[in-house]
């Protein structure tokens, strides 16, 4: 199981990955995928990246999945937890149709690259766990240029970015396996 891999790491890795044990029987309808990018992120944090995970959902099965790697195995500035998801859903549905029905969840709100990269993906639904208050673009849309608001919304459906409905205790677990390792990595980016 993905979390066994992470309890040996001890410290605070050991400590939201019992926390993410703890919610395993969460029954609501989107927790299981809000509990995979959960785990997707600790499993970034676990390897020296920002803690950001995500799952694409299509119907009602994981299709693709992504974990930031910014930093390990090698630097690698485009890959963010939805841009990896993303390249694999693309690979696997190359029809321009292929958002419909598709449901992205990611563990934190998207940044403004991420953002468009999901404006283009079409993807239909976008559900974060944790909001960025810092960094995410979801809750500025209208900030995006015009081209791009006029895309999201010409769409039909219209392409949604919203929280989670997934319980209030993962959003929590998101939202701290963010926070394990910005403040350390955004320093070593500075310096770098």
């Amino acid at each position: 199981m993905l979390l066994d891999e992470l309890r040996p790491a001890g410290g605070q890795v050991a400590t939201l990955a019992e926390r993410l044990t703890d919610t395993e029987g969460l029954s609501g309808p989107e927790d299981p995928y809000a509990w995979l990018s959960c785990v997707l992120g600790l499993l970034s944090v676990n390897e020296g990246n920002y803690g950001v995970g995500a799952v694409v959902v299509r119907g009602g099965g994981i299709v693709a999945e992504g974990r930031n790697r910014l930093l390990w195995p090698r630097r690698n500035t485009s890959a963010h937890a939805e841009a990896e998801a993303l390249d694999v859903f693309e690979a696997r549905f190359p029809e321009l149709d292929s958002g419909r029905g598709t449901i992205m969840y990611t563990s934190l709100e998207c940044c403004p690259m991420c953002t468009v990269r999901l404006l283009n993906s079409g993807v239909r639904t976008v559900r974060y766990l944790a909001p960025d208050p810092d960094g995410g673009m979801f809750s500025r849309l209208d900030c995006l240029p015009p081209y791009w608001r006029r895309l999201a919304a010409g769409r039909t459906p219209v392409q949604t970015f919203e929280p989670s409905a997934c319980a209030p205790a993962l959003s929590g677990i998101a939202a701290d396996i963010f926070a394990a390792t910005e403040t350390q990595l955004n320093e070593r980016i500075v310096r770098s």
